[in-house]
């Protein structure tokens, strides 16, 4: 047993290798609840969505879900009729073997798109991943749902809730095709505790609003990309609410869950060296603040002079700038980890660049750029861009 990883009541996990991957890796995992959860879920905004992303949006329509198959390798995207079909037939041997109702058990699928499913390969290593499950196999999940992520993704929190133990634990997948646009990858939230279901979708999309959506590495979303949150209820507490989780504590335990998940997968980017905050202050509104610290996050230009180690201020300000919202240059602020670099759109000098420029050689980094122009505030964490990342990218299918 892993030590590390406290149990979560009622939950059962396994992962297993079943040859999507060529390289023998582990590529099929399964999530079960003993008892049937409570089940929200938030998923991708591209609008070329995977057969698993469509079938397990119409399935989470009833507020329940028993278990969740999940198999890496293979996307199952741009497959048709036959790539619904598959995960149809997959959903169905995985309830016949768990003795529990089909429209009861999700599916998700991640990995290279335009390829069908091994379908026989995988339906013949259905029965070992059912049979062999465990409280203590998270790690094998966590292990089977990765594709370049270099190290599994597991978050816990527990805490005493009005005599209760509760525990929430977050597995996720993702290194690559991260961008802000509602769920951007695959996470997979867990609790014993009981929600009510008006309460779960609305405390989901709340926290990961704060959270998933505030990470990019390369402005890219995928078409698989979801985020399932479970809860089953074995603690036995008094259902939370959306208002009594705030009080109680319940939702900053799932922030905390949420956040951390959210930086290990940037941390864990394709080719990263550096991770960025991006805050823009004082700006008109909200979706102006958003809309400019993307920009800057998702520049290439911006993102390849981290990785250089160049303080190229003058990238961040044209990024700033080429939004459809009006900068007003001469009153802009720009700070690189707390340290004035330009002020009121002028250099501060020679002296505050190289202070600046020895900055740029540590892993963590912000940048703050104030506008000047109202109240409003908002952050992004992003990464640099490296030659890794394209060498990754460039041979991905192969």
């Amino acid at each position: 047993m892993y030590q590390h990883h406290p149990l979560i009541p009622g939950f059962l996990f396994n992962g297993l290798a079943c040859g999507i991957k060529k390289n023998g890796e582990k590529d099929l995992g399964l999530i079960f609840s003993e008892r049937p959860a409570v089940a929200a879920g938030v998923f991708t905004q591209n609008w070329v969505k995977a057969a698993p992303v469509i079938l397990t949006q119409k399935k989470l329509e009833k507020k329940k879900c028993q278990a969740v198959l999940v198999n890496s390798g293979n996307a199952n995207a741009c497959t048709g009729k036959k790539g619904m079909d598959d995960a149809r037939k997959l959903v169905s041997e995985v309830a016949g073997l768990l003795k529990i109702p089909s429209e009861l058990v999700a599916i998700a699928s991640t990995g290279i798109i335009g390829e069908f499913l091994p379908i026989r390969k995988m339906i013949s290593q259905l029965p070992p991943l059912c049979r062999g499950m465990g409280s203590e196999k998270i790690v094998e999940f966590a292990q089977a749902i990765m594709t370049t992520d270099t190290k599994e993704k597991i978050i816990y929190r527990q805490k005493d809730i009005k005599g209760k133990k509760i525990i929430i634990a977050g597995i996720a997948k993702g290194s690559g095709m991260i961008n802000p646009a509602l769920a951007t990858m695959l996470g997979f939230i867990l609790t014993n505790a009981a929600i009510k279901p008006t309460s779960l979708l609305a405390l989901l999309k709340e926290v990961d609003e704060v959270t998933f959506n505030r990470i990019t590495v390369d402005g890219e979303t995928s078409t698989n990309d979801m985020v399932l949150m479970l809860a089953n209820g074995m603690a036995e507490n008094q259902p939370f609410t959306k208002s009594s989780s705030e009080q109680t504590g319940f939702k900053g335990m799932l922030f905390e869950v949420m956040e951390e998940l959210a930086l290990k997968i940037l941390q864990d980017g394709e080719g990263v060296t550096k991770v960025i905050e991006i805050r823009v202050e004082k700006a008109r509104n909200k979706e102006e603040a958003n809309t400019i610290a993307r920009s800057i996050a998702n520049s290439p230009l911006v993102k390849t002079s981290f990785f250089g180690e160049e303080a190229n201020w003058g990238r961040i300000m044209a990024a700033a700038g080429k939004t459809k919202y009006k900068i007003i240059f001469d009153k802009v602020d720009l700070f690189i980890n707390q340290i004035p670099i330009v002020q009121k759109g002028v250099i501060l000098g020679s002296k505050n660049e190289k202070k600046v420029q020895k900055e740029m050689t540590k892993k963590s980094i912000s940048i703050t750029l104030t506008l000047h122009q109202g109240n409003q505030k908002a952050s992004i964490f992003t990464t640099d861009l490296s030659t890794d990342y394209v060498r990754i990218n460039a041979g991905y299918k192969s």
